[in-house]
C-alpha cells in the first residue's frame, strides 16, 4: 500500500499531470510547486489532492480494512 494514489504515482514518473476537466497538460502554478494549473481551463488543484478528486478523493483516503490486512474481500 502507497501513500500515493495511481495518478500520482504515473505523474511522477512521467512528469505530466493530466486535468481532470479538460484532459490537458497541467503546470505548476509558481515556482513552490505546489498548486497545480491547466493553462486551458484555469482548473486548479493542490499537488496533494491530485487523482483524488469526486468519488475517488473518498477511497484514497481511506484504505478498506482488506487493503489494511492484505487479505482478499470475502465478497469475491
Amino acid at each position: 500500500m502507497s501513500i500515493f494514489n495511481e495518478k500520482q504515482i504515473k505523474a511522477m514518473t512521467s512528469g505530466r499531470y493530466i486535468c481532470s476537466e479538460c484532459g490537458s497538460v497541467m503546470e505548476f502554478e509558481d515556482e513552490w510547486e505546489d498548486t497545480l494549473v491547466c493553462p486551458h481551463c484555469g482548473h486548479s488543484i493542490d499537488l496533494d489532492e491530485y487523482g483524488c478528486e469526486g468519488d475517488e478523493k473518498y477511497e484514497n483516503v481511506y484504505p478498506t480494512r482488506e487493503d489494511v490486512l492484505g487479505v482478499a474481500d470475502e465478497d469475491e
